[in-house]
């Protein structure tokens, strides 16, 4: 079989609300000068319906047979009702919607005779103060502490109510109203005059066109200077001068002056950039003072908050603490009796913040090149940037800095710090040694390739050796093959030349066999020659 199921699951987280109670709705004994020591003290709830009471548990006859809340009456609630949100409130035609009053009141009492009084809540409704009841039973509980926490901006001594700054406005507000109520009254009668006229002078419509005011109207009378006005003398003069005196008192009693609200054209004339600054913190004095007195109040709320939570806080919660998700389980909180709560004071303005938090940066500066890094580490370096980044107006100082505690998801840091600087002693010997190693290495290295030089000279001479062998052998050889050649062919021309010399020597001697003849047929002619030249004379002188 098949079936649709559906689960609801429903998880009641506990949780700590603060809520504010208006003045009117808190009582206290008279003679009360705190809460936590006071014997009595109540709270008029107002603003739940009869249905909301009757799912709380409350006995359902009796929430229903409660009058409806009407609305207070008192003047701090019609002052604040501006709009009468709450005239009518019970009137309304759906019952379970209408308002009832329900008062929880806190006394000390010896309720079970033991004689030590003990605090109890009381829960009462309607204006009769019926004892509420609850399951059956009436609800009065024993209570740890009253879950109430006040404050005033002006402290009395000895005195629970102290005095707000209305009250010490009030008084010179009034005055002021009554001085500018009667300068405005003496205004509007000066511009307003009245009119004396003579009887005897006046007509018959003369009061009626007096009593006719208007632009270029016209008064009749009988005789010329008839009208005779009677102006009322302008107190202005001696009003205004009252007014900035109480000005001056207001701004003494609040701190609150036209220079450091802004409205004072000529605040900044005249005026030292020095002189400037020291008015307005003065006046931020002034108010930082209320503002501290009131955290006061903030103190007493957080010890409520802790006792609370650690009370009924039932479950494991996650939080974000210091920008690290941690888990917190109240059950586990101890009584904390000496509890300590830290109020902030406030660190002055952006540039008093700036320049303190870079003097603290110049502090850490000198704490590390002094060499002091056992007191300012990663963690603090990026606190004080972080701080600097959040003055400055950026609410990510992630987006200029990394965080050094950031964690991955394997639980490792994503930006581990850098190894620790070492001993310089330590660095000297260690480049000391690797000096002497390098050299070291460096000689075994020169060693090494001198040794294979010398090998590769033997080798390249032994290589040259042989290969000149082998070439002068090849060399001798082609020089015997040439020797050889070169006999063959000198033995071949010294044939040639023997035959040339022959044929020459032949030549030689046919030639001097001719020149021989020719000298013998020239020296025959020559003598022929001489013989003819001898017997001619001789011809000639025997003619």
């Amino acid at each position: 079989m098949v079936h649709d199921v559906t689960i609801v699951t429903t998880r009641k987280l506990a949780q700590a609300k603060v809520l504010g109670v208006p003045p009117e709705e808190f009582g206290i004994e008279r003679d009360a000068r705190g809460i936590k020591d006071c014997n009595y003290c109540f709270h008029e709830i107002v603003t739940k319906t009869e249905s909301q009471l009757i799912a709380e548990g409350y006995d359902e006859d009796q929430i229903k047979a409660l009058s409806p809340y009407t609305g207070r009456t008192d003047i701090e609630t019609m002052e604040r009702d501006t709009v009468e949100e709450h005239s009518g409130a019970g009137n309304g035609l759906n019952s379970a919607s209408r308002l009832v009053k329900l008062t929880e009141h806190y006394i000390r009492v010896d309720l079970e005779g033991t004689g030590r009084p003990c605090l109890y809540q009381v829960m009462t409704g309607g204006d009769q103060g019926e004892i509420l009841r609850k399951d059956g039973k009436e609800c009065i509980e024993p209570f740890d502490t009253i879950p109430f926490a006040a404050t005033t901006p002006v402290p009395i001594p000895h005195r629970f109510v102290g005095r707000s700054i209305a009250d010490l406005v009030m008084p010179l507000q009034r005055e002021k109203t009554a001085m500018k109520r009667g300068a405005l009254d003496n205004l509007y009668l000066h511009n307003n005059p009245r009119v004396e006229v003579g009887e005897d002078k006046a007509g018959p419509s003369t009061i009626n066109d007096l009593l006719v005011s208007r632009p270029g109207g016209v008064v009749r009378t009988k005789s010329v200077g008839a009208l005779n006005w009677q102006t009322t003398p302008d107190v202005s003069g001696s009003v205004f001068p009252m007014l900035q005196y109480l000005d001056a008192e207001l701004e003494t009693r609040t701190g609150l002056s036209k220079q450091s609200q802004g409205i004072d054209a000529n605040a900044l004339q005249n005026q030292s950039a020095t002189a400037v600054a020291q008015v307005f913190s003065a006046s931020q004095m002034r108010v930082k003072l209320i503002a501290r007195i009131m955290a006061e109040g903030v103190r007493d709320i957080f010890s409520l908050l802790h006792g609370t939570i650690r009370k009924h806080g039932q479950q494991v919660q996650t939080v974000r603490l210091r920008n690290k998700w941690i888990e917190v389980n109240p059950r586990n909180w101890k009584t904390r009796d000496d509890m300590t709560i830290n109020v902030g004071l406030g660190t002055g303005s952006k540039a008093q913040q700036f320049a303190q938090t870079m003097a603290i940066a110049n502090v850490q500066k000198e704490m590390i090149a002094g060499g002091k890094i056992n007191l300012v580490g990663d963690r603090e370096l990026y606190n004080t940037a972080a701080e600097l980044t959040k003055i400055m107006g950026h609410k990510n100082p992630d987006r200029f800095f990394k965080d050094p505690d950031e964690k991955g998801p394997d639980g490792q840091l994503v930006n581990p710090p850098p190894p620790p600087p070492q001993d310089p002693k330590v660095i000297e010997a260690t480049a000391k040694a690797q000096l002497e190693i390098q050299q070291m290495q460096g000689r075994m290295q020169i060693e090494r390739i001198q040794a294979e030089a010398d090998i590769a000279v033997q080798n390249r001479k032994a290589e040259s050796e042989m290969a000149i062998a082998q070439m002068k052998a090849r060399l001798d050889a082609q020089l015997a093959l040439l020797q050889y050649g070169l006999d063959e062919k000198s033995h071949a021309w010294k044939m040639v030349l023997q035959g040339v010399q022959m044929e020459h020597d032949e030549r030689r001697h046919q030639h001097d066999s001719e020149r021989a003849a020719i000298d013998m047929l020239g020296r025959a002619m020559d003598h022929e020659a001489r013989q003819t030249q001898q017997e001619q004379p001789q011809n000639n002188g025997g003619e």
